[in-house]
């Protein structure tokens, strides 16, 4: 899964890849500590590419318990399956900046945080897609990042991960008229250069938000 992730790169720089019309009320929102429910960048692409800003997480209500939940990942295995994603994937996909995420393992009944990036914590982009608040008395946006099956790296510390995107696929996967992008089996050219590294119980907190995240301990 991915249940918090890093994300620094400036709406300058996103404006240089994507060649987005600037909103100049959208200001950078760069974070060491993203958790569910706050709010971040993410870009979309309806008629042009934006970059807007959007809630983590997919409210909706379980007619099970008449209780409403919040979906901050979605399956890849079964995203044209189910009705809260599926529309969303046909019609509203985005992509969200980052440049890691933290994953935690379990040794011992202690949880341990580890972030998984590529070197120098370069830019990549977890495929996502998005859904409106509440359309007839809000625009804002919720988006749910998609998750696929670990690779043979990252499942040293979770059995699942993000899709992650580099910026062609990132273009790629955003691309109306490319809507078979995104296949059970995608496997993007970013994966072979993840890496990790175990960092404090600093970043347990969502509170927390400095480079003390990322340092790396023993």
């Amino acid at each position: 899964m991915c249940g918090r992730f890093v994300n620094l790169n400036k709406v300058s720089y996103l404006n240089k890849v994507f060649n987005f019309t600037v909103n100049k009320s959208i200001k950078n929102k760069l974070s060491f500590n993203i958790a569910p429910s706050q709010w971040t960048n993410i870009i979309t692409n309806t008629k042009e590419f934006k970059l807007e800003y959007a809630k983590w997480g997919i409210s909706f209500l379980d007619n099970k318990t008449n209780l409403m939940k919040n979906v901050i990942n979605s399956r890849l295995e079964s995203i044209n399956e189910k009705n809260l994603f599926k529309e969303s994937f046909e019609k509203r996909k985005c992509v969200i900046p980052a440049n890691g995420y933290y994953e935690w393992v379990i040794k011992e009944k202690i949880k341990m945080p580890y972030f998984i990036h590529v070197p120098e914590r370069e830019p990549l982009f977890f495929a996502g897609i998005w859904k409106f608040i509440n359309f007839k008395e809000s625009l804002h946006k919720l988006f749910s990042i998609i998750t696929k099956p670990a690779n043979n790296l990252t499942n040293k510390i979770h059995h699942r991960m993000p899709v992650v995107l580099s910026i062609n696929e990132a273009l790629n996967f955003l691309d109306t008229k490319n809507s078979n992008f995104l296949n059970i089996n995608f496997s993007s050219n970013m994966e072979e250069y993840l890496e990790f590294y175990k960092v404090s119980k600093f970043v347990n907190n969502p509170s927390n938000n400095s480079i003390d995240c990322i340092r790396e301990v023993n």
